[in-house]
């Protein structure tokens, strides 16, 4: 079992939110060797680099821009049981390849049972805001809640 790092700053859920919301305003389309730049930074352009900008997370190295990985996001971020999910946590596939890892942005609970909305950022899309089925549609068991260890809970 690894304990979560500091990586960034503090940073609130609404915070968190309003940065994921930048890249919907921007309706940025998924790469992996791309980047986007907003008044947020400049961030490679997949789910894990996402991620990095929404929680305010510096470049790896900070040298180079882009943001972590899937599993360096875990690195920085505590597993949490699924009730305890709130705006701003991440359901996060960290094994396997570049083609199977994931991560998105829990936004809130659906009405809909087993079901919740979260911000992604997707192959063969461009950024989005859906109803997703909880943990995630494909390679479900594979799928973790966890909680950025910046995050501030007030």
């Amino acid at each position: 079992m690894t304990t979560a790092r500091a990586a960034g700053r503090l940073i609130s859920r609404s915070e968190i939110v309003e940065r994921a919301c930048s890249w919907l305003r921007d309706s940025v389309p998924y790469s992996q060797t791309r980047f986007h730049q907003n008044e947020h930074g400049i961030y490679r352009a997949d789910c894990s680099g996402f991620v990095s900008m929404a929680w305010g997370l510096p470049g790896k190295p900070e040298a180079r821009h882009g943001g972590l990985d899937t599993r360096g996001l875990v690195l920085v971020s505590s597993l949490i049981a699924p009730e305890e999910l709130r705006a701003g946590d991440v359901i996060i596939r960290s094994e396997g390849t570049s083609e199977t890892r994931h991560v998105v942005i829990f936004a809130a609970w659906a009405e809909e049972p087993g079901r919740y909305w979260a911000y992604e950022q997707a192959g063969g899309h461009r950024t989005r805001l859906r109803s997703v089925t909880y943990p995630y549609e494909t390679g479900a068991r594979l799928y973790t809640p966890r909680r950025y260890v910046s995050v501030l809970e007030a």
